[in-house]
């Protein structure tokens, strides 16, 4: 007689598949229930069976040699219509089995008890059966024990849907950070391009400007330059959280050297490879870009030409940028507190944001803008 499918077929068939059973090789942690439960019942046969669409496929077994069976003449897919424990005695004396081609043909089983493997929602998967070929009993003991089984088995079949579900989400929300960064980057290109383009902008109408408005401009779009320049580091090494200092400021001092007048020999740049936070990199980038433009605007007169340095350094969890040329130096009444003018406003402004300290130091050849703060 073959068994009815279960009252909620499709539900339970997704149950068992939920946990990616099916098919897989054997387990040691599975191998040993059925060795054990044959021995505890003295069963020559014993088997972790699961109930698919069509086919019984046992994930362990004793004393079959064959990993799954047609269902028609599956025993268990009558147990699982059946709560708790089921136990046959005697299959010939069952209507349900008297016929079955494993009770009259081989290996002539007489005897089944199996333990039902049921889901926390209720949804039963198949059993941990026993089978003999004489027809016989369980005591209480071992009734009891198949039961045990079932209950272990069951812990294990939920550790491994618990641990596909995390390995599932993780893969995910990896997935969700690459998309992120990805989405990010080519937001942060398209915004690096349009900077660049604004202060291409700011560079040609400076050309035919004014001193003093090409000077604004000038500085406007070293401002843009710092801020361009950090995208695009952010850019080329493809994170979002930190930076290689040194290679920020080689690259922002390269593309500050291009706008610098002609007196200007070189932008000598010192710093050590040291990645920091994008927040403080940024201050640290428009900071250079402010103080080296002041220098060449103010260092060197008509017909001189220098050099300009900067330098980073990190210590402890501080930092130190300096800002040096070999100019005329500062004015002798210069009070960097009391400085009305816009690009030290700015400078200052700059500061305030990294919580940092600036000091200037001035004499005839030689000007140096130190500027001391936290990493944290």
């Amino acid at each position: 007689m073959k068994a009815d499918l279960h009252s909620a077929e499709e539900f339970r068939l997704g149950a068992l598949r939920s946990y990616g059973i099916l098919d897989t090789p054997r387990e040691a942690d599975f191998d040993e229930v059925v060795e054990v439960a044959s021995a505890i019942c003295g069963t020559p046969i014993s088997v972790i069976n699961l109930i698919d669409q069509g086919r019984q496929w046992f994930k362990a077994e004793v004393g079959l040699g064959v990993r799954e069976t047609p269902l028609d003449s599956s025993i268990c897919a009558h147990a699982i219509l059946q709560p708790g424990l089921f136990i046959v005695p005697d299959t010939t004396q069952d209507r349900r089995f008297a016929d079955n081609p494993l009770v009259t043909g081989d290996p002539h089983l007489r005897f089944y008890a199996g333990a039902l493997l049921q889901t926390p929602e209720g949804f039963p998967l198949g059993t941990v059966c026993v089978l003999d070929y004489k027809p016989r009993n369980l005591d209480d003991t071992q009734k009891a024990f198949l039961r045990l089984m079932a209950n272990q088995v069951m812990k294990l079949l939920e550790l491994r849907r618990l641990a596909a579900a995390e390995h599932s989400a993780r893969l995910r929300a990896e997935e969700m950070v690459r998309e992120k960064e990805t989405l990010m980057r080519e937001g942060d290109h398209r915004l690096m391009n349009s900077l660049q383009l604004v202060q291409s902008i700011l560079s040609l109408q400076s050309r035919g400007a004014t001193e003093d408005v090409k000077a604004q401009l000038d500085m406007a779009g070293n401002r843009v330059l710092a801020i361009a320049t950090i995208h695009k580091q952010l850019h080329l090494t493809g994170s979002m959280e930190e930076i290689d200092v040194s290679d920020f400021l080689r690259r922002l001092c390269d593309s500050l050297k291009q706008t610098a007048p002609a007196q200007i020999d070189a932008i000598n740049l010192t710093a050590e490879p040291i990645v920091v936070p994008t927040d403080l990199a940024s201050g640290v980038g428009l900071l250079v870009a402010e103080l080296v433009t002041n220098s060449f605007k103010y260092a060197y007169q008509a017909g001189e030409h220098g050099t300009v340095a900067v330098g980073f350094k990190a210590f402890g969890s501080g930092w130190r940028l300096e800002i040096s040329d070999e100019g005329r130096g500062l004015p002798e009444d210069f009070d960097i507190d009391q400085s009305k003018g816009f690009g030290m406003q700015v400078v200052k402004a700059f500061v305030r944001r990294l919580n940092a300290k600036m000091t200037v130091a001035s004499r005839p050849g030689r000007t140096v803008f130190e500027v001391v703060g936290e990493r944290g």
